[in-house]
């Protein structure tokens, strides 16, 4: 059942690696190419673009080496196995960019007057090389911990002591990052919609862009948890389970496996239709790389 649900979502996986690809390219050259998205909220969507163009380039290569695995050295499987680990630190900087994007939020429409914790146009570009280099740290020991197995035909952590506290504490963080989010989306939701202490009275349209914006990213936040937090959930059942072969079941490791794999790849192309969507600046920009179409000077496109 495992092969055959595999074989049946690949069409899906392709169309969302496509789709994901072209669409984060192209807000990647939105943001640097116009001077009217030169703003702190798109550079760490463009950031967020990066590695999301990354992963789908290593999960496609990941593909090609599972198609080649009876041709190629162990060696070769072992290395390709480690190196992508990368996807890890392309995932965590995605997690860090969303959290760092809530944060800003919440800052910006609840706490206006505190401008030291705002991030600005001088120091967001410090936040996304302090965001990497974080993403590097924390996962850098899955280079280590990642080895390829035979039998099972996949990468797989060897649970010994060490690689256990590891996941416990790549687990908390992801969690924290998860509450963080929740929290500053919460009150934001609570403010908008039900205190009445974010809008103002006299400027309706300002507050029907800081909805929408405050419920673009709260959209895309949840995404990238219902694609992501199935692989956390699943490295707590291992630690949990340990080494014991009893309760390893193949055919519904195989099931969990595809499902989760599927739903993160889902995740991949989902961020630029949020923006397409729900952002008149980004449709506008959208709509005159495809028609190439020189932009027009005077637009207001600034998202954020």
């Amino acid at each position: 059942m495992g092969d055959s649900l595999g074989r049946f979502l690949s069409f899906f996986s392709i169309l969302f690696f496509a789709i994901g690809f072209i669409g984060n390219v192209l807000v990647i050259r939105i943001v640097h190419k116009t001077r009217q998205m030169h703003t702190p909220t798109n550079y760490l969507l463009a950031n967020m673009a990066v590695s999301d163009v990354i992963t789908i380039l290593l999960f496609l290569c990941n593909n090609f080496t599972e198609d080649q695995l009876g041709r190629v050295s162990h060696k070769f499987v072992t290395f390709a196995c480690k190196a992508f680990s990368i996807v890890g630190i392309c995932v965590m900087v995605s997690s860090i960019t969303l959290t760092v994007l809530a944060l800003e939020r919440y800052h910006a429409l609840l706490k206006p007057f505190r401008t030291e914790l705002r991030l600005s146009d001088d120091n967001v570009k410090k936040a996304i090389v302090f965001i990497w280099t974080t993403s590097v740290v924390i996962c850098f020991p899955w280079f280590f911990f990642a080895e390829w197995s035979e039998e099972h035909t996949s990468c797989f952590l060897p649970l010994d002591m060490e690689s256990k506290i590891y996941i416990l504490l790549y687990v908390s963080i992801i969690i924290l990052q998860s509450t963080i989010m929740f929290f500053c989306y919460g009150s934001l939701i609570r403010g908008l919609y039900f205190t009445a202490t974010i809008c103002s009275e006299n400027d309706e349209e300002g507050d029907s862009e800081k909805k929408k914006l405050v419920l673009t990213f709260l959209l895309a936040s949840l995404a990238f948890l219902i694609g992501y937090w199935p692989h956390i959930v699943g490295l707590c059942i291992l630690v949990a389970s340990g080494d014991n072969e009893q309760n390893y079941d193949p055919e519904l490791d195989s099931v969990l496996k595809t499902v989760s794999r599927f739903l993160f790849e889902l995740t991949l192309c989902l961020n630029p239709i949020l923006y397409a969507f729900r952002s008149s600046s980004y449709q506008q920009e959208f709509k005159r790389l495809l028609i190439c179409k020189k932009p027009t000077p005077n637009n207001d496109i600034e998202m954020g």
